[in-house]
């Protein structure tokens, strides 16, 4: 298949990280990919770097004729075999551009927030069960939208995890009696990072030097303002790191307090690194976590329950050890990313007989 993907952001996030791993796999699996990005951002650069043709569309607000009648010039010059879209602003504009090129198309909705502009009677991939019922809830039709998890590469390191851990916490100053707690991913208000803070305030009397808190993502005005008022008091502020599994290996518990969540990719790879986890019960997140089994889910906007789960594995090196085994199982049975790979053909294929028929 010749296949075009579509999105339209400069952040890194999931959303990136998930195209980029889709692209990859869908290239070795021996289909061809181009993708249309904005010129500069994440994930141009990163698939410019692995060798993929990029298309440069700076898609401004709903409203850009000019990169509309581009995207049409583009898919009837190229004539794809589908259109594959990421987010709301690639969903408006491939939406309209498939219509006028009679081009199959398929949109993946990544979050809970957004829903107005996606296509109603095009093929639309949810990913996870809450984004689907949210989108029903929304007046979506049941049959049109399927459920895909996004794959996660696999984070842990094998035979050398051992070897790369104790690097990795020397590199961080952590002693091995230290506990470390990890929160990975961007730093926004909607992922909890002013809860982790707070949570580390209480837990700081108890336990001193000796548990640490680190946050490892690229910062949002929102995280650069958070970052200056903590000072580096209550956490060690890593930016954005492009070695999550040797940080995963550092660390002891990941936690993800997000106050929404489609399904978050930083579970999955704390989960494929066999790592004990704590997250709000939001969203997606409870089809990665069974509180109890695999990790501990504690209600959202709640410090206080944030503190006591982190206290709670802190206290007990069995219970994290036991959580990460069942977290790499459920990791192996679910969000590999050769299963999403396989579903999201699966899903094209059906795309393109379903406009052929």
């Amino acid at each position: 298949m010749r296949i075009l993907q579509i999105l339209h952001n400069h952040k890194f996030g999931g959303a990136e990280q998930h195209l980029l791993q889709l692209c990859v796999g869908l290239r070795t699996a021996g289909h061809e990919v181009e993708v249309a990005a904005p010129k500069g951002s994440w994930v141009e650069q990163r698939l410019i770097e692995l060798g993929f043709k990029v298309h440069h569309f700076d898609f401004r607000a709903h409203y850009d004729l000019l990169s509309l009648f581009r995207l049409i010039r583009l898919l009837q010059q190229k004539r794809f075999d589908l259109v594959h879209t990421h987010l709301v602003r690639g969903a408006v504009y491939g939406r309209i551009a498939t219509s006028l090129t009679n081009t199959p198309l398929v949109s993946t909705v990544h979050d809970l927030t957004t829903w107005k502009n996606y296509p109603r009677k095009r093929a639309v991939i949810a990913v996870s069960e809450a984004v689907k019922r949210h989108l029903v809830s929304r007046g979506y039709s049941t049959a049109l939208v399927g459920v895909i998890f996004p794959g996660a590469r696999d984070c842990g390191l094998g035979s050398d995890v051992d070897a790369v851990r104790a690097q990795s916490r020397d590199e961080l100053g952590l002693s091995p009696a230290d506990t470390a707690v990890f929160l990975i991913g961007r730093v926004a208000e909607v992922k909890g990072h002013d809860l982790a803070l707070a949570a580390m305030r209480t837990l700081h009397p108890k336990y001193g030097d000796s548990i640490k808190l680190f946050f490892a993502g690229q910062e949002t005005s929102w995280g650069r303002e958070l970052h200056a008022r903590d000072g580096g008091k209550e956490a060690v502020w890593l930016g954005r790191r492009d070695d999550i599994p040797r940080l995963l290996a550092a660390a002891d518990i990941c936690i993800q307090p997000s106050r929404s969540e489609g399904l978050p990719l930083a579970l999955m790879e704390a989960a494929s690194a066999g790592k004990a986890m704590i997250a709000a019960q939001v969203g997606g997140v409870p089809e990665v976590i069974v509180t109890g089994q695999n990790g501990l889910l504690i209600p959202p906007n709640d410090a206080d329950a944030l503190a006591s789960a982190i206290d709670r594995l802190a206290h007990d090196p069995a219970l994290r050890q036991r959580l990460g085994h069942e977290a790499r199982k459920a990791f192996d049975a679910k969000f590999s990313i050769e299963r999403m790979l396989s579903a999201t053909l699966d899903a094209y294929q059906h795309c393109i007989e379903a406009q052929a028929a």
